[in-house]
């Protein structure tokens, strides 16, 4: 089965489509911002990425946009009610599949997604991103490339280790122990224990991060689920 990652900020309209889209039947994810759909993309493959225009911090431009370098096999399509000669130009720069309008009829919007996933499979190559919702970070591990709030930040590499590692298990309890041997590669001793602190600080105020919290007497956890 198709699975589809549907992007849309109008929960009666996105209720509506999903509906309709599942009775055809395809799998589908529904999200109502493109911070969630950042992490969703992040997270799993999906053959049509289906997104409105008009959506807080990340649009369904910059949503195609990451979409092609994250899994170059997925497809898009941008659905819009304001569309525009200057949005449309951008979305065929982007090579997005489809631009269309939510003016169109549900059984020719249908039609254009069926014939889209019909199409000749695209090789796909996966690249691995790490994501945070709560904290609106994406991690490209291939890239060593950093974003919080659409900002670049530069980690040094035990930063970015420290980050990638935190990321990667989240609501888990992690130790220094266990930061020490994954970021460093060195066994606990009593001279380097205390270094994980000094560089979690400077992690945590480079990048104003609240979710990892410490664990009296135990370590650290980053608090999302």
């Amino acid at each position: 089965m198709k699975k589809i990652l549907f992007v849309e900020d109008d929960v009666e309209y996105s209720d509506f489509l999903k509906e309709k889209l599942e009775k055809v039947p395809y799998d589908v994810d529904c999200v109502y911002s493109g911070i969630d759909a950042m992490e969703s993309l992040a997270l799993n493959h999906y053959d049509l990425l289906l997104t409105d225009l008009e959506l807080d911090v990340i649009n369904g431009l910059r949503l195609v946009e990451a979409s092609r370098k994250m899994s170059p096999g997925t497809r898009s399509i941008i659905l819009t009610g304001k569309p525009s000669n200057s949005t449309e130009l951008e979305s065929l720069r982007l090579h997005t599949d489809l631009y269309i309008e939510k003016s169109k009829s549900l059984k020719v919007i249908l039609q254009y997604i069926a014939n889209i996933l019909d199409r000749e499979e695209v090789p796909i190559t996966h690249i691995k991103f790490l994501a945070s919702s709560i904290e609106n970070i994406m991690m490209d591990l291939r890239l060593r490339s950093v974003y919080k709030d659409n900002v670049e930040h530069h980690l040094t590499p035990t930063e970015f280790g420290l980050l990638e590692y935190f990321l990667s298990h989240k609501s888990e309890l992690i130790t220094r122990e266990d930061l020490l041997r994954a970021v460093w590669a060195e066994e606990p001793t009593p001279e380097n224990i205390r270094k994980v602190d000094v560089h979690l600080k400077n992690l945590r105020t480079k990048m104003n991060i609240f979710s990892i919290v410490t664990v009296r007497g135990c370590g650290y956890k980053w608090n999302e689920a």
